[in-house]
């Protein structure tokens, strides 16, 4: 039997597909919510065992042959995530607050030669028991953090992705500039923050989000050139006005006064080491940034020296550190993703099938995030472990939770095409379930 709780969930993901439904025509729509609420559902990757986890009607032909040959385009899918999302996020932060974007790459394993935008690839990790070098498709990935006002968690949901390509001149950057690009487009209104690390800190990619109005936040490598602003002369002189200053070597850096404080970062209070200053960076052709100079403490000491950059030089430093905390989410997002909601096993023959069922698979995922960031209180009270904390929901605790439910509907029928928008039939009491069907037989 339903609760009240249950028909609060049930009813406010059934808001969150009619609005993804959006980016199909009216007659696929009933596919499209099997697929979305199979690949939810399901743990493993492939979608054989996505329409094993629901009540699907058709043949398993028929599914494969709307994915593969289907007349509508992944990215009208992804765009109606993105507004989905950044609407959320857009309710969640404050009002001066800008939603923040997190930028980063993952790799998934292949085997086979054929399988499509693979290539060789360095494994960063440097595990032992791991080939330095591994065959996989790496997977760029757009994400919108969000916090959990219940527990003060910060939780990534993806939004866009797409593989880096097997060859051809186009790089992870142009891609995660493109990524951005999509983005203004469909949140013009709405101020951006994207952060990401090292790699991604370069003047192909930071110019364009800079140009389409984003604040960047990021980690730069320690040999990045750096200057302080040109002392402005008091008698002006023949010739171009000076563009750089005095270069910040460490020796610079050690002369800039040393601040200390303790504050709440990676989930618990980290006391932290910093020094700052607005400089230009020669990789940013003399771009005026906020540099933080930060070291962290721990129990073997202080760790070794890290440099943070913002765009808005308005930003203290403090402010900096925090706000790029935020980018760790996005590691456990792509754990879960690669591991728990079988995305390791996503298998199509050709590039165009792998992207549209990709993003099927990352909008069942980010509907269980939206549901647990925004009903975080509805979704406690049907899911909640005795031994976790009591104020603690994860995407896949919630999913556990669905699954005894939405296998019970017949999911195309709740597409209503008089209205067009979803409805699960838990207000309708005359419909018999699986389970009261197989008692009655």
């Amino acid at each position: 039997m339903l609760t009240a709780d249950h028909r609060t969930i049930l009813s406010e993901l059934a808001l969150y597909t009619t609005f993804l439904t959006g980016a199909l025509s009216p007659t696929a729509v009933p596919t499209f919510c099997e697929l979305l609420f199979g690949g939810m559902l399901s743990e493993h990757g492939f979608v054989t065992q996505a329409l094993l986890s629901v009540q699907f009607q058709c043949k398993w032909s028929s599914y494969h042959h709307w994915i593969v040959h289907g007349k509508w385009h992944w990215k009208s899918l992804a765009c109606r995530l993105i507004q989905l999302v950044c609407t959320q996020a857009q309710k969640q932060s404050s009002d001066n607050e800008p939603i923040t974007l997190a930028l980063d790459d993952w790799v998934v394993e292949r085997f086979s030669d054929k399988a499509p935008a693979c290539r060789t690839h360095h494994q960063h990790s440097q595990k032992r028991n791991r080939p330095t070098y591994i065959w996989g498709l790496c997977w760029v990935s757009l994400a919108v953090v969000l916090e959990r006002t219940m527990d003060e968690i910060f939780t990534a949901i993806p939004v866009l992705s797409f593989p880096a390509p097997a060859s051809g001149n186009v790089s992870k950057l142009k891609i995660a500039a493109a990524m951005l690009k999509v983005v203004r487009q469909e949140v013009q209104q709405i101020p951006l923050r994207v952060l990401a690390d090292c790699w991604y800190m370069n003047w192909t990619l930071m110019q364009p989000a800079m140009e389409m109005g984003y604040e960047v936040i990021g980690q730069i490598p320690s040999n990045r050139a750096l200057y302080t602003l040109p002392e402005v002369p008091v008698i002006k002189k023949r010739g171009r006005p000076r563009k750089y200053g005095v270069k910040m070597t460490p020796e610079e850096v050690a002369k800039l006064p040393e601040h200390k404080v303790t504050i709440w970062m990676y989930g618990r209070f980290r006391t932290i080491h910093y020094r700052s200053l607005i400089c230009r960076a020669r990789f940013l052709k003399g771009q005026s940034i906020r540099v933080v100079w930060s070291r962290f403490e721990n129990d073997k000491g202080r760790t070794e020296n890290r440099i943070f950059i913002s765009t808005n030089t308005k930003h203290e430093a403090v402010e900096i550190l925090r706000a790029y905390s935020k980018r760790w989410p996005i590691e456990p997002m792509f754990n879960q993703l690669k591991h728990t909601f079988g995305c390791r096993q996503l298998w199509q023959q050709k590039l165009r099938p792998l992207l549209k069922w990709m993003h099927i698979k990352m909008a069942g995922y980010a509907l269980l995030q939206l549901l647990t960031v925004c009903q975080n209180r509805a979704c406690l009270n049907i899911c909640q472990i005795p031994w976790r904390s009591v104020d603690t929901v994860t995407a896949g605790m919630l999913r556990q939770a669905l699954a005894k439910i939405i296998p019970e509907f017949a999911v195309r029928e709740g597409w209503n095409r008089y209205h067009q928008k979803y409805e699960f039939p838990c207000s309708k009491p005359d419909v018999p379930s699986v389970t009261e069907r197989m008692k009655v037989a």
